[in-house]
């Protein structure tokens, strides 16, 4: 087999791995939206409106993200604690501990955010030096 051919098999080999590790982390991450989507709104809301469910979790994996922003003195974004919680439905989602946040874990559904802003929203996370940052919705015109 010459070079050519080798390094074509490890690129094909390299974004075959790539590809299914990216595949593995975004199914998990719906998995763990999907339970969160359910705590909030029920298992009945979750089958009964597919088309939600799925606006939700694209705004989830594509339109937030969690930025390291030193916190100053003259901080000017709203704190996440200032959104009321998403519990009506589940007494048993309470405020989380704003000094553990870690974004690979954190579960946006249960505060009432401005997921379908048509404006960025950012939002501090309390006491903490992250940010998140939702984008805003794009219509068509």
């Amino acid at each position: 087999m010459g070079h050519i051919q080798l390094i074509i098999l490890a690129c094909m080999l390299f974004y075959s791995r790539a590809f299914s590790q990216e595949q593995i982390h975004s199914d998990l991450a719906t998995d763990i939206h999907l339970t969160a989507i359910k705590s909030v709104y029920g298992e009945t809301w979750v089958v009964n409106n597919p088309e939600a469910v799925s606006t939700l979790e694209h705004c989830f994996l594509h339109r937030m993200k969690y930025v390291n922003e030193p916190l100053t003195a003259t901080d000017k974004y709203p704190l996440l604690s200032s959104f009321p919680l998403m519990n009506k439905n589940n007494p048993s989602i309470v405020e989380m501990n704003y000094s553990q946040f870690n974004p690979q874990t954190f579960t946006p559904i249960i505060y009432c955010l401005p997921f379908f802003s048509d404006q960025t929203q950012v939002i501090r996370v309390d006491g903490t030096d992250y940010i998140i940052i939702i984008e805003p919705v794009k219509t068509r015109n």
